[in-house]
Formats: structure tokens, C-alpha cells, sequence
């Protein structure tokens, strides 16, 4: 049957309805916003954002949860990419856009 889900030996990503929702991205959570996954230089190191899970949180334009930039772990809530496991590297697929693209695909997904 073709639309059979046959067992494989890689990772069976989610369906992206619903992505603007699911913030931190990749498997790890390493990536705040949508935005960040999609530009990987821009990607912080180190940061961390409040646990305020209100609307007033959200950032709507960057698609993802508020966060803050930090130079390195000063805490236990700071998320620190540079940790195995923890990285948040590859998947650098959106660097190819330009920045109306990027934006285009952004406006795209918050509508799945």
C-alpha cells in the first residue's frame, strides 16, 4: 500500500501543522524561534527565556517563545548549545533564503 509508513532507520520528523506552536525546535529544543532555525548564524550559544507561558511571551514575528541572549550558562536555566546533546548545529537549510523569503516562508508556516 502506498501510503503505508514502512519502518526506516532514520528519524521520522512530525508534521509541521501546528509548528508555531511547538517552540523550542529541533529534537533538543536548542532553537528558540522559528526565525533562528531558519538563519543557523544567528543562533544563540547561550540563552534563556521566563517560563511566563502568556500570550505577552510570545514573540509572533520571530515564531517562538521571548528569550535572551546570554555569554555563557550563569544558571541552571540558561540553555547551553555548546553541551553534547544540547547543540544546536546542521539544519542549515533556510541560510540559502534571502531575508523577504525567509520571512515569506515564516508567514507561510503560522498558517499550517
Amino acid at each position: 500500500h502506498k501510503g503505508q509508513l514502512l519502518p526506516n532507520s532514520g528519524y521520522v520528523a512530525p508534521p509541521l501543522d501546528g509548528i508555531w506552536a511547538t517552540a523550542p525546535y529541533l529534537h533538543n529544543g536548542s532553537v528558540p524561534t522559528l526565525e533562528d532555525l531558519l538563519n543557523s548564524p544567528q543562533r544563540p550559544a547561550y540563552w534563556k527565556r521566563t517560563f511566563d507561558n502568556t500570550e505577552a511571551e510570545y514573540d509572533k514575528v520571530k515564531v517562538g517563545w521571548k528569550y535572551s541572549v546570554e555569554t555563557s550558562q550563569a544558571d541552571a536555566d540558561t540553555y547551553n548549545t555548546t553541551l553534547a546533546g544540547y547543540r544546536n548545529q546542521g539544519h542549515t537549510f533556510g541560510d540559502v533564503l534571502g531575508a523577504d523569503d525567509r520571512k515569506a516562508l515564516i508567514e507561510y508556516l503560522k498558517t499550517l
